[in-house]
């Protein structure tokens, strides 16, 4: 599915699903026969019907057709400099290529510069050895993921503990998932583990696997009495331990994971300093915060109002306005925003000025029958090519949330782009900007964008900007949400909800919120409803 392009949810239900059978205590054949293959975490109607299918033939048609149509070989492609699916589908059809191998052959005898150009294939040959040793970048999202899976797994072995880049809310991870336990037996269940490919290195202190699919896991193994010093020590960053270990130089010990400090608040209480939350760890100021009585207070979720970008099936979302509202008051939230996209965007389906009266009538309706929660008839609104919006002035000025995004025409340069997000951004009628630098995790860079520029003329103008806790955007990330905050600009944290699943993400907007030294007071969504509308109504600066 990478191979042909595929995105989205279905490749992780696949890989949330593989994980799933890899880690389960029982075998897919003793399941199959008592017709409970859909216990397994992540196994649905679909998958079941594949598993089966590979229970009864040894095969699965469609997995036999995409292997066909995109040999697997080539995927270690897909993370060299310039070949997404497309390229590595040409390179195949131009020379027959299955994988790495072939590749480097094809190299030697001349034809990969035949293919793809002298300076591109020496580019390519040179990023070989990478290639077959790749450091797997992952999501917060899917470190996240997996670490649940390893917890369940390892029962109640013993309390075990998320640290490293993952605890820090890092967007994304590289060298795989980190664990810490003060207890003896998650070591020997850990090692046990049904999904381990490998046991890389086992000490008295540390235990490094390899995973089925490639994904390293570590455990570190302290001792009761000094679990915070290793909390701290694993949890990182480099940086900001080797700050650490200048305060404690110059208090006569030596910061180590194994000097005793049975919490984190007695080994920061040791350097004269506050417990400092995990998501400021990165020497970006906080030591001297902590040392003038400065820390921020954070914003936590419990903060967050409501959700301000959610859609439903009206457009790419799969689910109705109902169950979206419904789930989203379910979660204690007073309010979210209706965002679906507007009309230029056909590929989402995007709604019309007939179907957009439509959905306003619908949450009227919803409004009267879930009250006291609010729906507040919104949209995600399209920017076009030179800065316009999608809908005019007239039917902007009656909705209760404009929030506006670029979803095309991505690889404008700079000097278009900013002027492009800046006049909507300086618009009157627009709340908020979604996914500032339009990037996707992994996958797409940001657009050429001057983003302080964007930040220093929404904080003037009072344009919100959003930090996104959808597991491919994170966008804001917490160094820009930092200088937005800096900058006296007003930040939403919301979900990109296009199901009632995804307000689940919401901790990831929170995370990088954290990131970036938020506070409740920087976050349009924790204002209660009556607040949040007089913020929407007010008149906005031009100037």
């Amino acid at each position: 599915m990478d191979m042909q392009g595929e995105q989205g949810h279905r490749p992780r239900a696949y890989r949330r699903a593989a994980r799933g059978v890899a880690g389960y205590q029982r075998s897919i054949e003793e399941l199959a026969a008592e017709g409970r293959l859909r216990d397994i975490p992540g196994v649905g109607a679909s998958l079941e019907a594949l598993i089966a299918e590979y229970l009864a033939t040894g095969g699965m048609g469609t997995h036999a057709r995409l292997v066909e149509a995109h040999p697997p070989g080539l995927a270690p492609l897909l993370l060299a400099r310039g070949f997404g699916p497309a390229a590595v589908e040409t390179l195949h059809a131009r020379t027959g290529v299955t994988d790495l191998d072939d590749v480097e052959r094809i190299a030697r005898e001349g034809l990969l510069a035949e293919a793809i150009g002298p300076k591109r294939a020496a580019d390519l040959v040179a990023q070989l050895p990478a290639l077959r040793n790749p450091i797997r970048r992952l999501r917060l999202k899917t470190v996240a993921e997996l670490a649940g899976e390893v917890l369940d797994l390892l029962g109640d072995s013993g309390a075990v503990y998320v640290v490293g880049p993952a605890r820090r809310k890092v967007d994304i991870v590289e060298g795989g998932l980190e664990l810490l336990t003060a207890a003896a037996s998650p070591a020997d269940v850990f090692v046990r583990l049904p999904n381990i490919d490998e046991v890389l290195e086992r000490t008295p202190v540390h235990v490094r696997l390899r995973l089925y699919d490639g994904l390293q896991a570590h455990l570190f193994i302290a001792t009761p009495e000094s679990l915070g010093a290793a909390l701290v020590w694993h949890t990182g960053s480099a940086a900001h331990l080797r700050r650490l270990a200048s305060l404690a130089a110059q208090r006569g010990f030596e910061l180590a994971p194994n000097i005793a400090a049975r919490t984190e608040e007695e080994l920061y209480g040791r350097l004269d300093l506050p417990w400092i939350a995990p998501e400021l760890r990165e020497d970006q100021g906080e030591i001297e915060a902590a040392q003038a009585g400065q820390l921020p207070r954070l914003v936590e979720e419990r903060d967050l109002q409501g959700d301000m970008h959610c859609h439903t099936h009206w457009t790419d979302g799969v689910n109705s306005l109902e169950q979206m509202a419904r789930a989203a008051r379910a979660r204690g939230y007073a309010y979210m925003a209706l965002t679906d996209h507007s009309r230029s965007l056909a590929i989402t389906n995007g709604l019309s000025l007939e179907r957009l009266e439509e959905a306003r009538r619908c949450v009227d309706q919803l409004n009267h029958e879930l009250a006291p929660f609010v729906i507040l008839l919104g949209t995600e609104m399209d920017i076009l090519e030179d800065g316009r919006l999608d809908y005019p002035d007239e039917v902007l000025a009656t909705l209760d949330y404009v929030s506006a995004s670029i979803h095309s025409r991505f690889k404008q340069p700079e000097a278009v782009m900013t002027p492009r997000i800046l006049r909507a951004v300086t618009h009157p009628l627009v709340h908020t900007l979604n996914h500032p630098h339009g990037r996707l995790l992994t996958i797409r860079p940001a657009y050429g964008v001057d983003m302080q520029r964007v930040i220093d003329a929404a904080a003037e103008s009072g344009c919100a900007l959003e930090v996104s806790g959808d597991p491919a955007r994170m966008d804001l990330d917490g160094g820009w949400a930092r200088r937005a905050r800096e900058a006296g600009a007003l930040c939403t944290i919301s979900s990109d909800a296009h199901s009632t699943l995804d307000f689940d993400n919401i901790w990831l907007g929170v995370g990088s919120a954290r990131r970036g030294w938020l506070e409740p007071k920087d976050v349009l969504n924790t204002r209660p409803l009556d607040e949040l509308r007089a913020l929407l109504r007010r008149p906005r600066s031009t100037e």
